[in-house]
């Protein structure tokens, strides 16, 4: 189903809905995988059909929350990390997610950045030279890499910061 708001009350409803999501979301179960990319907006249908496979496949509970107008993407799993196994397959449905927005034609992170969850998914998206200079001009800013020490970038993409033992 598909709604349209036809007046500025509508819109406010259907954001505060938008905006009430990850709290129901929560009440789904005691833990939420949100991830956060982007892709074409013309791809969103075969994205979210290739998502809800994941879910099938795996049989977990993915939600979708998204701005379908600039094609970003918050697939939500809900889980129990206390389950046996149910964190791996968060981990590989994550991981698969990925991979389809990239193969799609787009990006990992949409507005949420990198941090710790997505950095080893940075080299799918960019090649080991880019990888690099990202690397050098970060060392200009930051060369004791006190910010956000083993973040964004793989370790192994860094080679200063992978001999200075920051993990």
């Amino acid at each position: 189903m598909v709604r349209s708001a036809s007046s500025a009350s509508d819109r406010a409803r259907l954001w505060q809905g938008r905006k009430k999501a990850f709290g129901a979301l929560g009440r789904l179960a005691p833990d939420l995988a949100v991830q956060d990319a982007v892709v074409p907006r013309s791809a969103l249908p075969d994205v979210l059909d290739r998502i809800a496979g994941i879910r099938d496949r795996l049989g977990i509970r993915i939600s979708n929350v998204f701005h379908a107008g600039d094609g970003n993407l918050h697939p939500c799993i809900s889980f129990d990390r206390r389950q046996p196994g149910l964190t791996a397959k968060v981990e590989e449905a994550s991981r698969e997610i990925m991979r389809i927005c990239l193969d799609a034609g787009g990006s990992i992170t949409g507005e949420h950045g990198v941090g710790s969850d997505k950095m080893d998914y940075m080299p799918w998206a960019f090649s080991a030279a880019s990888l690099e200079a990202m690397c050098a001009v970060r060392r200009v800013f930051d060369p004791d890499t006190r910010a956000n020490p083993g973040k964004v970038f793989p370790l192994h993409t860094c080679r200063e910061w992978r001999q200075a033992g920051v993990a």
